[in-house]
């Protein structure tokens, strides 16, 4: 057997193999309904967002760095069908040259030609209609799979964001704790404080979903600057483990349960990512809450009349028990997503 038969078959079996992949990578995912680590989205957002840090890096404008930090995630996900169109296009045109021999960029051509069933080249045997109409099917395929997928994915990050958008109504932009209480007491509404905690739990339990099946949304930012996904969810448990700790309200466990599912949810994304989570030594987590913007908070909300109707040392240590339960998925997530506000450093800038 010469060496070019040799060439030709191996040529045949790696497109072969390689257009498998390329089409198993888009199936898995935007088709499978299950946390999936796709070495090809993964590895794009991956190179995407490092370059998406460093240019935001040299950025002294806030504005600009939302900007950029917002823009690599769709920019990705819009060039992913492109790779994967190119890449079903290099794998067939190694079939084509493998079937036909001769020149390699007329097999480009066939292949190109067969993908888009643009059919500006015919195949000229049996066999190689046979695999460029395999190879069309793929093509279509992979078209109907983004036309289905992305209205799905902007359809969830609408939802998500319609929260998001809730709460800065309540808690002002970026959201902040003493904001949401102040607000509640000024209208008389403290104690129905704990309205929200259902519909919040829900959004945790979507949240964790979403975002493990469709890892994008990750990365898919607020439109302003002072909104975020990660900011709320922060804001959202912050605000019933602070109610929680300080007993501003009799406990039904609704509270309890919201933050058991925000904790939940921020742990399997986190874990998604490879992120260190809590693993239940309370010791062992160094909290980005200090025990002073904390006392702080409780100064600026009893100057408006909020009674705190435990002690602070109580009230403290209970927090520390509630927060310790989210913190490392949440700083975590906040250096993977990059420059994303917290409600404490506003809350803590006033005796600074």
């Amino acid at each position: 057997m010469s060496l070019e038969i040799v060439a030709r078959v191996i040529a045949v079996a790696f497109g072969a193999v390689a257009a498998l992949w390329f089409l198993a990578s888009v199936v898995r995912s935007m088709v499978i309904p299950r946390p999936e680590k796709v070495w090809l989205p993964m590895k794009s957002f991956s190179l995407a967002r490092r370059f998406a840090m460093w240019c935001a890096q040299r950025s002294d404008s806030s504005e600009r760095r939302h900007q950029i930090l917002g823009s690599f995630a769709p920019v990705v996900l819009i060039t992913l069908p492109l790779i994967s169109s190119l890449g079903l296009i290099f794998s067939f045109s190694a079939i084509f040259w493998g079937i036909l021999g001769g020149n390699y960029l007329e097999a480009i051509e066939l292949s190109g030609s067969s993908l888009t069933t643009l059919g500006f080249v015919q195949a000229p045997t049996f066999i190689t209609r046979m695999v460029a109409v395999v190879e069309a099917l793929f093509g279509l395929a992979l078209i109907a799979l983004v036309i289905s997928f992305l209205p799905t994915l902007y359809s969830t990050f609408s939802r998500r964001e319609i929260a998001v958008g809730q709460l800065t109504i309540r808690a002002g932009e970026p959201p902040t704790l003493v904001e949401f209480l102040t607000r509640l007491h000024e209208i008389g509404r403290l104690d129905h404080t704990g309205t929200r905690w259902e519909t919040w739990e829900e959004w945790f339990v979507e949240l964790g979903e979403t975002h493990t099946s469709f890892p994008a949304l990750v990365y898919f930012r607020s439109a302003r600057p002072g909104r975020s996904w990660l900011s709320a969810a922060e804001i959202a448990l912050d605000v019933a483990a602070f109610v929680t700790a300080t007993n501003l309200q009799p406990s039904t466990g609704q509270a309890e349960t919201m933050i058991r599912s925000g904790y939940v949810a921020l742990g399997s994304i986190a874990d998604f990512y490879d992120i260190e989570e809590f693993m239940g030594d309370v010791e062992s987590v160094e909290l980005s809450v200090s025990r002073v913007q904390f006392e702080d908070v409780i100064d600026r909300i009893e100057e408006v009349g909020i009674v705190i109707p435990v002690s602070r040392d109580q009230a403290w240590a209970d927090f520390v028990g509630w927060r310790v339960n989210y913190e490392m998925s949440l700083q975590g997530l906040r250096a993977l997503v990059g420059e994303v506000p917290t409600h404490w450093t506003h809350e803590g800038t006033r005796g600074c």
